[in-house]
């Protein structure tokens, strides 16, 4: 290995946590059709990358997990009730300009309906 990299193991792209992990389950589920290089196909990372993250163990601890898990719960419900907000503010202006519009054959009838 030290041949293949002399400046030691600098991989140009990166995975996530979550996507070691997926990777890991992927290849524990099946051996045979989830082999390295159909992972590193998959994942868009070297075959290399793919056999280190598979022989590595570590684990984050339970804790730190549940720490991001908890961010990760309010960052939703953060951007739904963002997302609610918005669709608040659409609906107002859309009511708002719908009040001040005149319906009718032509622009002399004074027709309006709320």
């Amino acid at each position: 290995l030290q041949d293949n990299f002399p400046d030691g193991w600098n991989p140009p792209r990166k995975l996530s946590r979550e996507a070691m992990e997926g990777l890991r389950q992927l290849y524990n589920l099946d051996k045979t059709k989830f082999t390295t290089p159909v992972l590193a196909e998959k994942f868009k990372i070297s075959p290399e990358a793919v056999r280190r993250i598979l022989k590595s163990r570590w684990e984050q601890p339970k804790e730190k997990r549940a720490k991001q898990a908890e961010k990760d719960r309010q960052y939703m419900l953060l951007n739904r009730l963002r997302d609610k907000l918005r669709e608040r503010k659409e609906v107002e202006e859309i009511l708002q300009a719908k009040r001040g519009r005149t319906w009718g054959v032509d622009t002399k009838d004074k027709l309006t309906f709320e």
